[in-house]
């Protein structure tokens, strides 16, 4: 096949379907797959679907002579980004498809897909302008360090600006023009409560559907909390806002601000605010970085582009689920990525709901 993107984007993938059935799916180029259709003889449509950073998708198809028979299966596959450091923290690059291993509820998956290259990325800027964020000029640091994140986005990336206090308010829809994001960070104002759990369920449902990678970098300072402090912030929980973020599948990367996140407790005194925000990362395959003092936001930031920078592609296609499911089985399938590397180690998401 011959694929291209408009200027400015990228293509993130191709899959490629025969009489509607998925037969594989291609992230790099060259775009050409060899599918051997058995025995049958009937006519067979062939049909190619791209998927291009910027949010839009193509497709073509071509038919064939007749042929005869053909079974026709559904199948997902499963996408995990996987970042592996070694035992000082650096990041390792240079490892092949044959040192990972993929399992699914304990069973090894075989790797379909895989790929070192730097994928285009969707995120969603998760940014805590409560009134608390004014101590310090901690949201003037955060425009600021925010702006620098921003502006280390490859071309063919792409960010949305939410903002949250008492309530989360889309400030600008994922754009790839940083010019404009930045305008929006320095226009953003501190007052109100927070409203966490209501701002990490509203940047979920934002990205959800996007194909490809995505992320939610979250800053915040506090726990979930109305501004009198007389009751929570949001109308969502803290499990409804982690049900958002794994149905998404959407990788959540925090910086947690403040001196006691490791002591003081949420506002029903289940679990520290420290726990709740890693919790968040490291389910979603992102990662937590708790600082006390606002100077080092940019340094956070930095992190987090790096990270993003160094990620590998693997998918696996999902193994068929029986007829009927069990009582209680709510659909949630655990993931465990491994590498042979000797003190590796790898992040990735937990797991998934099955389709």
């Amino acid at each position: 096949m011959e694929v291209s993107a408009a200027a400015g984007a990228a293509i993130l993938k191709v899959e490629l379907y025969a009489d509607d059935r998925l037969i594989t799916t291609l992230l790099d180029p060259p775009w050409s797959y060899t599918w051997d259709s058995g025995d049958s003889l009937r006519a067979r449509t062939l049909r190619a679907r791209v998927y291009a950073s910027d949010g839009s998708t193509a497709s073509d198809r071509v038919t064939t002579r007749t042929l005869q028979g053909a079974q026709r299966t559904v199948v997902n596959l499963v996408e995990v980004y996987a970042t592996v450091r070694d035992a000082q923290g650096k990041f390792l690059d240079n490892l092949r498809k044959d040192e990972f291993t993929v399992a699914e509820a304990g069973k090894p998956q075989e790797i379909a897909v895989f790929s070192s290259e730097r994928k285009p990325v969707r995120l969603v800027l998760l940014l805590d302008v409560s009134g608390s964020m004014i101590k310090d000029n901690r949201l003037e640091v955060a425009r600021e360090a925010a702006a620098g994140f921003v502006e280390e986005m490859e071309p063919a990336d792409t960010a949305g600006l939410l903002v949250f206090s008492d309530g989360p308010r889309l400030v600008r829809e994922p754009t790839s023009d940083k010019a404009v994001l930045q305008a929006d960070l320095q226009a953003v104002q501190a007052k109100g409560g927070t409203a966490l759990y209501d701002a990490i369920t509203a940047a979920a449902d934002l990205i959800k559907g996007h194909e490809g990678r995505k992320a939610i970098v979250l800053l915040s300072d506090g726990r979930d909390e109305a501004a009198d402090g007389l009751g929570p912030g949001s109308l969502n929980s803290y499990e409804k806002a982690m049900d958002a973020i794994l149905k998404s599948e959407v990788a959540v990367y925090v910086i947690g601000t403040g001196e006691t996140l490791a002591e003081e407790y949420d506002f029903e005194h289940r679990r520290t605010l420290g726990s709740i925000l890693d919790s968040f990362a490291s389910r979603s395959g992102g990662r937590a970085y708790f600082i006390k003092k606002a100077s080092r936001l940019k340094d956070a930031y930095k992190e987090i582009e790096n990270t993003l920078r160094h990620q590998y592609t693997l998918a696996y296609y999902q193994p068929p689920d029986p007829a009927e499911r069990p009582k209680g089985d709510t659909g949630w399938r655990p993931i465990e990525v491994k590498v042979s590397r000797p003190r590796a180690r790898v992040t990735a998401r937990a797991g998934y709901f099955a389709r």
